[in-house]
C-alpha cells in the first residue's frame, strides 16, 4: 500500500459516527480475505469506541460492494483456508448483527451477494433508487452466505426470499424498499442527506432502550408469545428504573 493511501477497509470516528468504508473502488469494493480480518477489527473497534454512538457502513467510489473477490473463491477451494476465513466472517457478522449501537448501511451502485448480505445485518439500510441489488450465488453454483439464508426469509418472507436467492433476480433500491428488504430508497443525490437525517433520528432514542428493544426484536424471532411476554416482563422494570426514563418523564411533566 502506497504511503497516504487508505487501506481496503478503513474506519474513523467523526462526530460520534463510526464509519466503516469498503475501499477497493476499482473492483466495486469486492472483498478479499484480508478484508474479512479488517472488517472484524473495524467492527470490534466500533463496538469498543465510547465516542461512537452510531455505526455506518458504506462503500467508496459510488458502489457499496460487489461481493467476494474472485481471489476469495479460489483460496477457499483449500478446506483449511476456507474454514479459517468462514470462521472470521461468522465472527464479525454475529458481532455486527447483535451490536447494541444503531447500525446504518448506505447503498449506492452495486450491492451484490456477500456485500448485500453484509448490509442487511444493519438496523437500517438506505439505498439509492437505482442501486443494483442481487443475490447471485446460485447462478455460479454456490449457496447464499454472509447470513443471507437467515436474513432473507425474515425480512421479506419465504416467497420473495426464494425469488432473490433461488432465481438471483436483480432488484433496484426502489423495489427493495417495496418488498421490505430495506428501510428506505431515495434519489442517489439525496442519499448522504437522508443518512444524516436517520442518524439524527436514532440519536433521539435513549441508548439503553434502543439496545434492549433491538435485542428483543432479534431474539423474539425464535420465541413463542409466552416467551416474548416473559422476556418483556424481565426487561421493562430495569428500563423503568433507568436514569434515561426518569429524566424523560420529568421533562414531560415540566412541559405539561
Amino acid at each position: 500500500m502506497e504511503q497516504g493511501q487508505k487501506p481496503p477497509v478503513w474506519a474513523e470516528c467523526v462526530d460520534g459516527v463510526w464509519t466503516i468504508t469498503l475501499n477497493r473502488p476499482h473492483v466495486l469494493n469486492a472483498m478479499t480475505i484480508e478484508m474479512f480480518y479488517m472488517l472484524r477489527e473495524a467492527i470490534e473497534q466500533g463496538a469498543r469506541e465510547d465516542q461512537a454512538d452510531v455505526v455506518l457502513l458504506k462503500g467508496a467510489g459510488g458502489n457499496f460492494c460487489s461481493g467476494a473477490d474472485l481471489s476469495v473463491l479460489g483460496a477457499m477451494s483449500e478446506m483449511g483456508q476456507a474454514d479459517d476465513a468462514l470462521t472470521v466472517i461468522n465472527e464479525f457478522l454475529t458481532r455486527l448483527h447483535h451490536l447494541p449501537k444503531p447500525v446504518i448501511a448506505m447503498l449506492e451502485g452495486a450491492a451484490v451477494g456477500a456485500g448485500l448480505n453484509l448490509a442487511l445485518h444493519a438496523d437500517f439500510v438506505v439505498a439509492a433508487h437505482n442501486a443494483v441489488i442481487q443475490e447471485p450465488f446460485v447462478q455460479i453454483g454456490l449457496t447464499t452466505d454472509f447470513g443471507g439464508t437467515y436474513l432473507l426469509p425474515r425480512l421479506v418472507g419465504m416467497a420473495q426470499a426464494k425469488r432473490l436467492a433461488l432465481l438471483g433476480e436483480k432488484v433496484s433500491g426502489t423495489e427493495a424498499e417495496r418488498m421490505g428488504l430495506i428501510y428506505k430508497a431515495v434519489d442517489a443525490a439525496a442519499l448522504p442527506e437522508e443518512v444524516e437525517k436517520l442518524i439524527a433520528a436514532v440519536r433521539l432514542v435513549p441508548r439503553q432502550a434502543f439496545a434492549v428493544t433491538k435485542a428483543g426484536l432479534s431474539g423474539a424471532q425464535g420465541m413463542n408469545l409466552e416467551q416474548a411476554l416473559a422476556w418483556e416482563k424481565e426487561q421493562q422494570p430495569a428500563l423503568i428504573a433507568h436514569p434515561d426514563f426518569l429524566a424523560l418523564i420529568q421533562a414531560k411533566k415540566r412541559k405539561a
